[in-house]
């Protein structure tokens, strides 16, 4: 499902589709009312196991941030992720988790 955090006072949306989520599969993310940051970073990681980073390009665009991701397929029924944010490689202190089950 689509989640809402609060990051700095505001209320962030994130969606990720098409669902259900699936490896190999193209993924549009899309991240609302999140400000507008100068090199802006996203790096996607496994959180019960390491499987690399994923660095998707982000792009601004109509006051939200787009990316497309492709996740690779994994051994264990469920996979961990967590999206990180940067700004100039240091840590925004904003991030998201999410699961991949096969």
């Amino acid at each position: 499902k689509d989640c809402v955090f609060d990051f700095k006072g505001k209320k962030i949306n994130i969606f990720l589709n098409p669902k259900p989520l699936q490896a190999m599969q193209e993924l549009d993310l899309k991240i609302e009312n999140l400000d507008f940051y100068e090199n802006l970073s996203l790096k996607i990681y496994g959180l019960n196991m390491f499987m690399g980073e994923i660095k998707p390009r982000l792009i601004y665009k109509n006051s939200h941030y787009e990316a497309k991701i492709l996740l690779s397929v994994c051994t264990l029924d469920t996979m961990r992720y967590r999206a990180e944010f940067f700004k100039d490689d240091k840590p925004l202190g904003f991030h998201f988790d999410f699961e991949l089950r096969r």
